[in-house]
Order: structure tokens, then sequence, then C-alpha cells
């Protein structure tokens, strides 16, 4: 019976830090919970907003054993209309910053990133890049959590 619940604990962790409120709706991972209007929705693979990613740098420390990748990033408005209040998300684990030190040019808010307060809002077609040095071969897996559509 102790493990019945240990489990349904864990589950419920799982799930509640996995999932997101998005207005009265609730956003799974990788999808984007986007605000237009008054209007909120869960959307997949967000097209208004998207993220590229490109590697720059790969090397290996301690004689090859601890490999690292330099990313950067680069959020695009692609709407006719302003964005604001974008937060990134990696819900997967694949996230794994070498040190504090090693994420530049973004606010990190917990485990997400907003666009720092000079340039909270993106324009329509601006764009916006940050950088950052992940642990191991791999960039992280990171997507459009949040947008307020102006």
């Amino acid at each position: 019976m102790k493990v019945l619940i240990a489990l349904f604990v864990l589950m419920a962790v799982a799930f509640t830090s996995a999932h997101y409120s998005c207005g009265a709706n609730i956003c799974n991972p990788y999808y984007s919970c986007v605000l237009d209007g008054h209007d909120y929705g869960c959307i997949f693979r967000c097209d208004r907003v998207t993220l590229t990613q490109k590697i720059v740098k790969q090397w290996t420390d301690d004689n090859g054993s601890k490999p690292y990748t330099q990313v950067e990033v680069t959020i695009r408005n692609n709407g006719p209309r302003s964005v604001n209040q974008v937060v990134i998300g990696a819900a997967d684990g694949t996230l794994n910053i070498r040190d504090a030190t090693s994420i530049w040019n973004i606010a990190v808010v917990g485990a997400d990133f907003t666009l720092p307060s000079y340039a909270s809002t993106l324009g329509a077609g601006q764009t916006f890049t940050f950088g950052y040095i992940n642990k191991g071969n791999q960039p992280a897996n990171m997507y459009l959590k949040y947008a307020h559509v102006l």
C-alpha cells in the first residue's frame, strides 16, 4: 500500500511539473500557451513565434571526457503583430547548462527563460538572440512556452 501511495505522489508531481496553466486550459509539454486578445490557447508547434538553434562550437575538457556545445538561439516573431511576455522552456532534461556564466542575453526564471527587460517586446518580423553552453554534444530541446500577442 505504501508503494502505491508513493507511486501516486510521484506521478502527480511529474504531471504537474510537465503540464502548465494557460488561462483556463492546461498545456502539455512542447505546446505553446498563446494569449491573443482575451483568448488563451495551447498550440502545438506555434508558427507565430519560432526558435532556431545553431551550434556555434563544440569541444571537450578533461581529456575528452566532458563534451560541451555552444549554442546560439534566435527567437523570431513571424506574426503581423508584436508579442511580449515570451517564455522559453525545455521540458525533457536535455538542458544542462555548464555553469551560471554559460547562458547570456536572456533572463532565467526558475527552469524557464524570458526576454530581458530591455528587449521585452518583439515587433512583427523582429528577432532576438541569446546563447548558452550545454553539457553534451547536442543543443537542448527548447520550445516556446508562452507568448502574449499584442
